[in-house]
């Protein structure tokens, strides 16, 4: 089995509509702050590019850590962010 370094990207949740990586990568977990009020994170595959992970946020200030089974999710154009509804506070994408 090959190994890889595992490398993590933090941005605010507000902003959004943004590349969090460039390139062919997996992602292994994300931690996710919720905001104000209830909202959705998108990780799609590229600007544009196919909805590949959808996580719900609570109208909180806790933080959850997603552990994403195997592997993790191939996204293979690289990694784009965007919110619906209310932004998370913050989000950090571990990958590899």
């Amino acid at each position: 089995m090959m190994q890889t370094d595992v490398k993590s990207v933090h941005t605010g949740g507000t902003q959004t509509n943004q590349a969090l990586i460039s390139g062919r990568v997996r992602v292994k977990s994300v931690i996710i702050t919720g905001g104000a009020s209830a909202g959705m994170a998108r990780f799609l595959d590229a600007s544009g590019g196919n909805i590949l992970l959808e996580l719900d946020t609570g109208s909180n200030s806790n933080m959850t850590n997603v552990i994403l089974p195997g592997e993790g999710i191939l996204f293979p154009d690289g990694v784009w962010y965007t919110s619906i509804a209310t932004a998370p506070t913050g989000i950090t994408v571990c990958y590899g």
